[in-house]
């Protein structure tokens, strides 16, 4: 098996599975190849470097959503560089270019947001300062369309675990790393239930549902939340 799968595409957005071998971010890997090849748009997907403190490429160690990781001899030439190559791509016939991150998150978030209802976070770069790394307009734009696709997402909060903040995550490549920083290029972190992956059966409809989300935001060159709407935060 192959470490890191790539896929080819034509729309503007850029998957990225980090950690699709793991055990946490179990499926993952399908929720990211089903989106991408339905939406048409590209991929990394992490199917065989395991997480770990350090990188030894020997015996396939490497936190692929650590930027630093992403540097070193190996994941550069796998992971990174291909992420690097499709944003440039992109990029030559698009205006904006937007990388979207794939994770798992446990059930457990049910009873840390006191909410049953609750299916995925996503991280923006909230913080002290913020960092964000898409338009806010944006974030609320594809909460809102997830939830009206009854998949009920939240923002990642300022300080919280989910915020992808933090300079060494793959969600501020674009943000903090001075070599590639890119204000045409928007990300988010999204975290996804176990509920909702952890089936093939239910990875795929995942999978699918996120490809109609990120069609009909691209439509979309701005949007105004409706009156009452806000996003929660955890």
């Amino acid at each position: 098996m192959e470490r890191v799968s790539i896929i080819e595409g034509v729309h503007p957005v850029i998957l990225v599975a980090p950690h699709g071998a793991a055990v946490d971010d179990y499926n993952t890997d399908i929720i990211t190849e089903v989106c991408a090849e339905t939406l048409n748009c590209y991929a990394v997907i992490n199917r065989g470097w395991e997480r770990a403190e350090q990188v030894d490429y020997f015996k396939d160690k490497a936190n692929c959503n650590d930027v630093r990781h992403c540097h070193e001899d190996v994941v550069k030439d796998e992971f990174l560089d291909p992420i690097i190559r499709f944003k440039s791509r992109i990029r030559k016939k698009h205006t904006h270019a937007y990388m979207f991150t794939i994770h798992g998150l446990g059930n457990d978030i049910k009873a840390k947001a006191n909410d049953p209802d609750i299916n995925m976070v996503v991280g923006y770069g909230a913080g002290s300062p913020s960092s964000y790394s898409c338009k806010l307009w944006m974030k609320d734009f594809f909460i809102y369309l997830m939830r009206q696709a009854d998949i009920k997402a939240y923002g990642g909060k300022a300080g919280g675990q989910y915020a992808g903040w933090a300079k060494n995550n793959l969600n501020q490549l674009f943000c903090k790393w001075p070599k590639y920083v890119d204000d045409s290029l928007h990300s988010m972190q999204l975290e996804f239930i176990r509920t909702i992956r952890d089936t093939k059966a239910n990875a795929e409809f995942t999978g699918n549902i996120l490809a109609v989300v990120l069609e009909d935001m691209l439509s979309h060159g701005k949007w105004t939340a409706p009156e009452g709407f806000k996003t929660n935060e955890i």
